[in-house]
């Protein structure tokens, strides 16, 4: 797994995440699916980026189900997940709320 740079600083806790979730995600034997659920504060954002970053990269289309509390949170944090995608690839992307 090529590491790209860390975004934002995230920290040691939120990076063991975003690798777990991707060694998983691209895994022969693993899901296709990951939850990541933690405490208000905790950096499920930077989380969620994190793992758009590894997995944008990757020769198939990404699909992400992004679920929050509510829709001012998603408001909130529905550019800054794609944020971390190169501009050719974020023009492209969608956010829908």
């Amino acid at each position: 797994m090529t590491q790209p740079p860390n975004v934002k600083g995230r920290k040691p806790f939120q990076e063991a995440t975003v690798r777990h979730a991707v060694s998983r995600l691209q895994a022969l034997d693993g899901s296709r699916r990951f939850l990541v659920a933690d405490e208000v504060g905790l950096g499920k954002t930077l989380v969620a980026q994190g793992i758009l970053q590894y997995l944008a990269t990757g020769p198939k289309r990404l699909n992400v189900f992004y679920v929050c509390s509510s829709l001012t949170i998603a408001n909130q944090n529905r550019d800054n997940l794609l944020e971390v995608l190169p501009p050719e690839q974020r023009a492209g992307a969608t956010v829908s709320v």
